[in-house]
C-alpha cells in the first residue's frame, strides 16, 4: 500500500507524492514513447504501409488500450454520476470493453483517439497543480494530442488515411517526426526537472 505522505516543492506548496511521483513517471515514459512514434513516422513509406494501416482496425490491440481508457475514465466519471451508478461503474467497463470488441469497427483508431484526450486532459491539469516548467508550451503541445483525438475518436478511418499521408508525403512526414521530437524532448527534459526536485 502507497504511503500518503507530502513532498514539498516550494515552502508554501504540499503535493501527495504517490501523486507526483506517477505525473514525474507518466512524462518520462510519454517522451519516451514520443521519440520512438518520431522514429516509426520517420521510417514510414511505401513498402511498410501495407502492414501499418492495418493497425487502426486492429481489435486486438484496441481492446486493450479501449479497456485501460475506460479504467482511467472512471475516476473522472465519479463526481457527476448519480449515486445509485457508482457500484456499477467497473462493471460496466468490463461491459462497454466486450461491446467494443464485438461491435466497434476500428476499434485501436476509436481507443487511441480516448486515450489522446484523456492524456491532454491529465497533463494540462497535472501541470498546472505541480507548476511545471513551460506549462503553456507543454499545454498546446498537449491540445495538438487531444485534437488530433477527437478526430480519431469521432472519424475513425482519419488515422488509417493520416497513415497513409506519412508513408506517401515527406512534407507530413517531416512534420509528424518534428512535432514527436518536440513533444518527446519537452516531456522527458520536464519529467526529468520534477524527478530532481526536492
Amino acid at each position: 500500500m502507497l504511503s500518503l505522505q507530502v513532498v514539498t516543492i516550494n515552502p508554501d506548496y504540499k503535493v501527495n507524492i504517490c501523486t507526483y511521483q506517477i505525473y514525474t513517471a507518466a512524462l518520462i515514459i510519454c517522451g519516451a514513447v514520443s521519440l520512438l512514434i518520431a522514429l516509426w513516422a520517420g521510417r514510414m513509406n511505401a513498402g511498410r504501409l501495407p502492414k501499418w494501416e492495418r493497425l487502426p482496425r486492429n481489435r486486438n490491440i484496441g481492446v486493450i488500450l479501449a479497456f485501460l481508457c475506460l479504467l482511467w475514465c472512471v475516476p473522472q466519471a465519479k463526481p457527476i454520476v448519480w449515486e445509485f451508478l457508482l457500484a456499477w461503474l467497473y462493471p460496466l467497463v468490463f461491459a462497454f470493453t466486450v461491446l467494443s470488441f464485438l461491435f466497434l469497427d476500428y476499434l485501436f483508431s476509436r481507443a487511441l483517439g480516448g486515450f489522446f484526450i484523456l492524456l491532454t486532459y491529465y497533463f494540462v491539469h497535472e501541470a498546472f497543480t505541480f507548476h511545471t516548467p513551460l506549462t503553456a508550451l507543454l499545454a498546446v503541445s498537449c491540445w495538438v494530442l487531444g485534437i488530433a483525438g477527437l478526430f480519431f475518436s469521432g472519424k475513425p478511418h482519419l488515422l488509417r488515411d493520416f497513415i497513409r499521408k506519412i508513408a506517401g508525403s515527406a512534407r507530413i512526414r517531416y512534420i509528424t517526426c518534428f512535432y514527436f521530437v518536440f513533444f518527446g524532448v519537452l516531456c522527458l527534459a520536464l519529467g526529468i526537472i520534477h524527478a530532481t526536485r526536492s
